[in-house]
């Protein structure tokens, strides 16, 4: 969870304490969703089904802490509305039970400016962005495009304890470009720095050790 952090911006000063347990922690789902009026309701509704399907009692019979973290303030709202449609018609009840118990250990739904100092759980990113209706992926990712934007991204992909989603609509073939994005950048910031994530991303939820290695290695020179 914190090693790419460690080799893209900490320069592997960090000391992570050793797992506890072999598990998968990061779980990367290309749903290949639409971008549309600011929102993607592919990813808002593969983020309903983890709630539904993922989120699962621990042995003390609690819920681990969730939260959800998105790229901008309109799919926020858009997961806002669907987890309350959700509710409305939910007739057993038991997706109400849940939500209402992981309201209660601090559920949130924030866009990425919104979420510096909160950790959970579970973090479940929703990259938002994608391929508008005729194809055309236009890379503009707001302030993740910026100078500063790996700061945020960084806060993003570091609040989870124990496991992070990743929720993402970017074509593939734009995400392994990050090593060509990179070097224009001239640095681990700006899109291309969010491409090497989502690699490193798939690379862990493959089990794909060699991947995960060249792409810390990348971020480290």
């Amino acid at each position: 969870l914190i090693d790419f952090s460690n080799a893209a911006f900490y320069n592997n000063r960090l000391k992570p304490l050793p797992n506890k347990e072999n598990y998968v922690p990061i779980q990367y789902i290309n749903v290949d969703g639409t971008y549309s009026g600011r929102s993607n309701s592919t990813e808002a509704d593969a983020i309903i089904k983890i709630l539904e399907k993922n989120i699962h009692k621990k042995p003390d019979g609690k819920y681990p802490s969730v939260g959800i973290a998105t790229f901008n303030l309109s799919q926020r709202n858009l997961i806002l509305n669907k987890i309350n449609d959700k509710k409305r018609f939910d007739n057993k009840g038991n997706f109400i039970k849940k939500m209402t118990e992981l309201e209660e250990n601090g559920f949130f739904v924030k866009n990425l400016e919104n979420i510096q100092g909160d950790e959970k759980d579970v973090i479940i990113i929703s990259t938002t962005y994608g391929p508008d209706k005729d194809g055309n992926f236009f890379q503009r990712f707001s302030k993740i495009n910026t100078s500063g934007g790996y700061r945020l991204l960084n806060v993003i992909i570091t609040r989870s304890k124990l496991k992070t989603y990743v929720c993402t609509s970017f074509p593939e073939k734009f995400i392994f470009s990050y090593k060509e994005t990179l070097k224009k950048a001239e640095g681990n910031s700006g899109r291309g720095i969010l491409y090497a994530y989502l690699n490193y991303s798939k690379a862990v939820s493959e089990g794909d050790e060699e991947t995960r290695q060249n792409i810390l290695n990348f971020l480290k020179e």
